[in-house]
């Protein structure tokens, strides 16, 4: 099983709005939300590529009560563990016209009490074999420490546990994480490393055994204590990026189920997955969904190349 841990879920509201201009009133033409949150995303990927997926995460008030209502319509086969919180959940706006702007509220901290029953709900269910992806920024001035309940739960388990975050919580809770997948902006700043390289073999020497390292339209890099590798994703193949990292953690997860060891193999063809995966994400129009075709095709033709060995200092 497949289980992600959403800290900051949103509700993602998109409004059409033609001829847009700051400081100006204009007429909303068009309008839908859908569950926000990179671990839902992780979760509905999960759930399109063939694996059992369950979905856990806090929502609190109307906004949590419509994610709620969202997810199981858009997700009817991945289980769900919510949290109860009497915080509100976030919202995130986009704004369409000839081009997408996005506000983002950061959410507010809930009490520690919900950390504690979000490591209670995956103790209950967690096993040796199982996947846990803990993904997404946490809200408002929580920091990593706040949710170490949600890691131990998830280390004591046996789990393999994926982590994909941004800011000091990549670093801070690198050492619980069998997989670390930030982007190369992400990476860098988290690690104040000038070069992937660097920053990549700083999170290993945390106790990680695989950083993947997404480049966008460059493709994907995987560091191990064994050397990196790097895959080209397809320049031909364009659309909208959002969601394509969660759908590469998606990948990535159906890979680590069942691993007792995490072997060179098993890396690079995770590596290829979550490079043909995230470009099936590119075509689709909203974060959590994949073009299976686009998939089959690009994974077909991704060779990772090696790009070093590992260091011998």
């Amino acid at each position: 099983m497949i289980y992600t841990v959403t800290p900051n879920p949103a509700l993602d509201i998109t409004w059409g709005v033609p001829g847009w201009e700051r400081g100006s009133t204009t007429r909303v033409t068009d309008i839908m939300e859908s569950p926000g949150g990179k671990g839902l995303n992780v979760a509905r990927v999960a759930d399109q590529l063939g694996a059992d997926a369950c979905a856990l995460g806090p929502l609190g008030g109307a906004t949590g009560e419509r994610v709620r209502e969202l997810f199981a319509s858009l997700a009817p086969r991945v289980q769900t563990r919510w949290i109860a919180s009497p915080v509100p959940t976030r919202r995130s706006v986009a704004l369409v016209d000839e081009q997408v702007s996005i506000f983002n509220e950061a959410g507010q901290a809930p009490p520690r009490e919900v950390w504690s029953r979000c490591a209670e709900s995956l103790a209950s269910v967690l096993a040796p074999g199982d996947v846990c992806a803990i993904c997404g920024s946490l809200p408002g001035d929580s920091r990593a420490s706040d949710i170490t309940p949600i890691f131990e739960a998830a280390k004591a388990s046996g789990a393999r546990i994926i982590l994909d975050t941004s800011g000091t919580a990549l670093v801070d809770a690198a050492s619980y994480a069998d997989v670390l997948k930030p982007n190369e902006h992400e990476l860098r700043v988290a690690t104040g490393c000038s070069t992937i390289d660097e920053g990549a073999r700083m999170l290993l020497g945390r106790g990680a055994t695989w950083v993947f390292v997404s480049r966008g339209a460059d493709g994907m890099d995987l560091y191990t204590h064994g050397g990196s590798w790097h895959a080209s994703s397809d320049p031909t193949i364009t659309g909208n990026p959002t969601g394509a990292g969660d759908a590469a953690v998606a990948a990535i997860a159906t890979h680590l189920e069942w691993r007792v060891v995490l072997t060179e193999k098993d890396g690079l063809m995770a590596l290829a997955d979550a490079v043909a995966t995230s470009t099936a994400a590119v075509v689709r129009p909203t974060a959590g969904e994949i073009d299976m075709s686009v998939r089959a095709s690009v994974l077909q033709s991704t060779a990772p190349v090696r790009l070093s060995p590992l260091p011998t200092h």
